[in-house]
């Protein structure tokens, strides 16, 4: 499911500028709703997230224990001062809790040539090809305990970019059955692979950008979808199955299955995961099968984790013969440090192969990048990431760097 597309909105580069300074000046610390932050917890994401998927609102533990897991400072001393702070909760029947976030984007990007072609070898790029000022995410989540801890309502609701649109709104029955199991049916996120609210923050005014894992795969936090979900959680592990409806107008349905452990207090490593995710759909005159491997680790303030994934596409093409049918591959690598034990560093790479053959330079894409995440607050954080992206030469919007700045409001 795509991302609608946003409109483009040019804005002076001086805006970048103080942007820019205004983060420089905060340093950093963690994201909410990564992954590194569960692998260097050793919690699983539904320990921290209503939706056990990750992502959306925040659970009462996340809220009580915000500093643990954040490692927020109160750089402004108004913040570490004050006495009481909003949890979310407003009975104990209903919570709220939002996100917005305000990015500011500095595209670089090579002039083609006569040929209609750029370079695809450059770290640097000096030409401002435009500068995007945007709303990147404005939710606002509800929780509705009908028995606490047994039956709940869940809505989330997203009022930009593209306008009011409900992203998940589901019914969520748990601690009936035994090894922690739960039954969602409505609308939700899809369970694949490794989740991360940084899938579209390279393709601000561009969805076509989201060119590797998540945005192929079709399994971002813009990828939702109409059925029930299954899982269950015995110990460290988590094991969830899904049948949604699939693509519009269509009588196959979407499949989609994960499982991980969550291994904590391990010899070497503190904390340690591994899993894999499979997900099947078929749309008229075609079928998607996509499978993917992940795993990941911490030692002390040192976190990595990778997933690679395989997509296969039958399409019309290949009815007739089926050495026509199209394969990805595709991968994602990440690194974080915790510097002066408050400031997360980041470092990542993506990777993805347009037609399944690795040797094919001219198909492949790739894009690396470097940043800090600073929580300035308990509800304040923010960004600063620079990327570089390599393409096919004939297409130039796949060779571009990006400056992204970021502030991020939270409950």
């Amino acid at each position: 499911m795509e991302a609608p597309q946003r409109e483009r909105r040019a804005r002076p580069a001086a805006l970048s500028t103080l942007l820019a300074l205004a983060l420089l000046s905060g340093a950093a610390a963690e994201v909410a709703a990564e992954p590194y932050m569960a692998i260097r917890e050793g919690r699983k994401c539904g320990s921290c997230h209503v939706n056990v998927r990750g992502g959306g609102m925040r659970t009462l533990l996340a809220n009580t224990h915000m500093q643990e897991i954040t490692h927020y400072r109160d750089l402004f001393p108004e913040f570490a001062e004050a006495t009481e702070v909003f949890t979310g909760q407003i009975t104990s029947f209903l919570s709220l809790g939002a996100d917005l976030r305000v990015d500011n984007a500095l595209v670089f990007q090579d002039e083609p040539n006569a040929e209609g072609r750029v370079p695809n070898d450059k770290v640097f790029r000096s030409n401002v090809d435009e500068n995007i000022l945007e709303v990147r995410e404005a939710a606002i989540y509800g929780l509705v305990d009908l028995y606490p801890e047994y039956l709940s309502s869940y809505i989330d609701v997203s009022f930009a970019p593209g306008g009011t649109n409900v992203r998940e709104v589901f019914g969520l029955l748990r601690g009936l059955l035994p090894w922690g199991s739960y039954i969602k049916a409505g609308r939700f996120f899809l369970d694949y692979g490794l989740g991360y609210e940084t899938d579209d923050l390279f393709s601000l005014d561009n969805p076509s950008q989201n060119l590797f894992v998540r945005g192929r795969t079709g399994t971002d936090f813009n990828a939702y979808d109409d059925g029930i979900e299954i899982g269950l959680q015995p110990g460290p592990f988590h094991i969830a199955a899904s049948v949604t409806n699939g693509s519009p107008g269509d009588s196959d349905v979407r499949f989609t299955f994960t499982t991980y452990a969550m291994l904590r207090d391990l010899p070497v490593v503190e904390n340690a995961i591994v899993g894999a995710s499979f997900l099947r759909v078929a749309p008229d005159g075609s079928e998607r099968i996509a499978y993917g491997f992940f795993a990941g680790a911490n030692l002390g303030p040192l976190e990595y984790h990778a997933e690679i994934d395989f997509l296969h596409d039958d399409q019309d093409a290949a009815a007739a013969d089926p050495a026509k049918a199209v394969g990805t591959f595709l991968a994602y690598g990440e690194l974080n440090y915790l510097l002066c034990d408050w400031i997360n560093t980041k470092v990542f790479g993506e990777y993805a192969d347009n037609d399944g053959q690795p040797d094919n330079t001219d198909s492949a894409q790739n894009r690396f990048g470097a940043g800090i995440e600073p929580f300035l607050s308990r509800f304040l954080q923010a960004r600063l990431f620079y990327s570089v992206a390599n393409g096919p030469e004939n297409l130039p919007i796949a060779n571009q760097n990006w400056l992204v700045m970021e502030l991020h409001l939270f409950f």
